[in-house]
C-alpha cells in the first residue's frame, strides 16, 4: 500500500482507475488517512485502521468541505481512539443515539406542552358533544344488548337537561328552563372538582332535587367516560364525581306516591267525561285504563287499533317492535266516539303535528273541578299499576300490560302470554275501574264495533 505525500493538487486530480468501482491514495504524513474515489467520480476522505485483528474503516468527509489539515488532524484523532481500543464508528452511533435521544427529548417536551395547553382549553361542553354523538351511534346498532346502548328518551334526557334555556316552549308559553347541567358544561375539564361539583348539586338542590340528582347521576357516567378516553383521560380527576362529601349532596331518589286512590275515581271519571275536549278526555280516561305512557298514547294511530278483534299496537320504549295490549270494551267506546280528522286517534287540529300536544291543561282542570290533590300524567299510569292489585291481576300480566322489562328469567324466556290471556284480566280490571266510578256500562250495548270475545 504506497504511501505519497497529500497536496491539493493530487487530491484534485486523483480520479479511480477505468474497471474500478473505487480506489485510495494513502497519506504519507497522517496514518491511516486515505482520499477514496469512485467510479461516478465522487471523493472522500476516509480513514482506515486495525482494531481487535479486524480492519475497520470510517468517512472522514468531502475534499471539498475538508481541508487536508482538517483531514489529517481528524485522521490522528481518530487513530488515538483506535489505540485506546475505542471504534471510532461506535463513538459516530452513540453521538447519533444522543443527538437523536435529544432531538426525541426536545420533542417529547414539545408534545407534552402542547398537550398541556390543549388540555387548558379542553371545554366539558365539547367533551359532553362528542359524548353524545359516540352514544347516538350505538343506538341503531342491532349487535348491541339494549341494556348497554341509549334508548331516544334516555338521550333526549340527556339534552334536556344540558339545554341552555331560554327558547320559546314548543308546548304552552313562556321559556323553556335552563338544564342542571347547563353550569358544569361551561367549565373546563381541568377545572372540574369535587369542590365544584359539590357546590353546583347544593345550589341545584336547592330548587329542583330530583333534577339535581339526575343531573349528578348522568354527569358522573359522562365523566367515567372521559376517563377511559385517551384525548379525555390526562384531563379527567375520576376521583371529583366519587367524592362523599358530593354525594351527601345529592338529595335521595323519592318514590312517587302521586296516584289516583280507589276513592278519587268518581270524582276524577264525573270530572273528566265533563271536560268540553272530547279528546282530551278519551286520552286521560285511556292512560288510565291501560297504564301506557304519555307519548305512547298520544301517539296512537287508528291504524293502531283494531276494534274487530280488540286491540291495540303500542309504540313501546322497551321493546323496539312495540306491544300489543288489549282493547277493552269501554275503552273501545270512547276511541269509536272519537272524530276522525287525521291519522291520529287522538287529533287536534290547533297542534302543529296535528295531534294532541298538551293533555295536562285539561287534566290539571279535572282535577281541580273534582278537588283532587295534584296527580301528574305518569302518576295515571302508576294509578293502573296500583290498582289492578284489587283485580288480584298477576304481576307479570301487568308489565306485559304497561311494557315493563321483565325482571325474572322465566319472564324473559319462557313465558309467552296470548292475547286472550291479558284481555282476561285486563276485561276485569276495567269493570272493576267503571264500577268503583260509578259508570253504568253494558259492553253488550256499546255501539263500539268491538267483535264480542267469550
Amino acid at each position: 500500500m504506497a504511501r505519497v505525500n497529500f497536496t491539493a493538487g493530487r487530491i484534485s486530480s486523483y480520479v479511480c482507475p477505468r474497471g474500478k468501482q473505487q480506489d485510495f491514495l494513502w497519506d504519507k504524513d497522517a496514518p491511516g488517512l486515505a482520499l477514496r474515489a469512485t467510479e461516478n467520480g465522487a471523493k472522500a476522505f476516509v480513514f482506515q485502521a486495525r482494531l481487535a485483528g479486524r480492519t475497520i474503516r470510517r468517512t472522514i468527509g468531502d475534499p471539498k468541505a475538508w481541508t487536508l489539515e482538517a483531514a489529517r488532524i481528524e485522521a490522528r484523532r481518530l487513530q488515538v481512539l483506535v489505540d485506546r481500543g475505542i471504534d471510532p464508528r461506535q463513538e459516530d452511533a452513540d453521538r447519533l443515539a444522543e443527538a437523536a435521544a435529544k432531538q426525541e427529548a426536545e420533542e417529547a417536551a414539545r408534545v407534552a406542552a402542547e398537550i398541556l395547553a390543549r388540555n387548558a382549553r379542553l371545554m366539558v361542553s365539547d367533551a359532553w358533544q362528542e359524548y353524545l354523538r359516540y352514544q347516538a351511534v350505538r343506538m341503531p346498532m342491532a349487535h348491541i344488548e339494549r341494556g348497554k346502548k341509549w334508548s331516544p328518551r334516555h338521550l333526549a334526557d340527556h339534552m334536556n337537561l344540558s339545554a341552555k334555556g331560554g327558547e320559546a316552549k314548543k308546548r304552552g308559553t313562556g321559556e323553556t328552563v335552563r338544564g342542571v347541567l347547563y353550569p358544569l358544561l361551561q367549565l373546563r375539564m381541568a377545572d372540574v372538582s369535587a369542590d365544584r361539583l359539590r357546590a353546583w348539586q347544593a345550589e341545584e338542590a336547592k330548587t329542583r332535587a330530583n333534577n339535581a340528582r339526575q343531573g349528578y347521576e348522568l354527569f358522573r357516567a359522562f365523566w367515567r367516560w372521559c376517563g377511559t378516553r385517551p384525548e379525555y383521560a390526562t384531563v379527567t380527576d375520576l376521583q371529583a364525581v366519587e367524592s362523599k362529601e358530593l354525594r351527601d349532596e345529592v338529595p335521595n331518589r323519592k318514590s312517587k306516591r302521586d296516584v289516583l286512590a280507589r276513592e278519587h275515581l268518581p270524582a276524577w271519571f264525573a270530572a273528566v267525561r265533563k271536560l268540553n275536549n272530547v279528546v282530551a278526555s278519551a286520552y286521560l280516561q285511556a292512560l288510565v285504563l291501560t297504564g301506557a305512557r304519555r307519548e305512547e298514547m298520544a301517539s296512537l294511530r287508528w291504524t293502531d287499533v283494531d276494534l274487530q278483534w280488540g286491540s291495540i299496537w303500542v309504540k313501546d320504549k322497551v321493546a323496539e317492535e312495540g306491544r300489543k295490549i288489549p282493547l277493552t270494551p269501554y275503552l273501545a267506546s270512547c276511541l269509536s266516539a272519537l272524530p276522525r280528522r287525521s291519522e291520529w286517534v287522538f287529533s287536534s287540529p290547533a297542534a302543529k303535528n296535528g295531534r294532541l300536544a298538551e293533555p295536562r291543561i285539561p287534566h290539571k282542570r279535572a282535577l281541580s273541578a273534582a278537588g283532587i290533590p295534584p296527580v301528574t300524567l305518569h302518576g295515571l299510569r302508576r294509578t293502573f299499576i296500583s290498582l289492578a292489585e284489587w283485580v288480584e291481576m298477576p304481576t307479570g300480566v301487568v308489565a306485559q300490560i304497561v311494557g315493563h322489562a321483565p325482571s325474572a328469567t322465566a319472564e324473559k324466556h319462557y313465558k309467552v302470554r296470548p292475547l286472550d290471556l291479558l284481555r282476561m284480566w285486563h276485561g276485569k280490571y276495567e269493570a272493576w275501574i267503571l264500577e268503583q266510578a260509578g259508570i253504568a256500562f253494558d259492553p253488550k250495548k256499546s255501539n263500539n264495533g268491538l267483535r264480542a270475545v267469550a
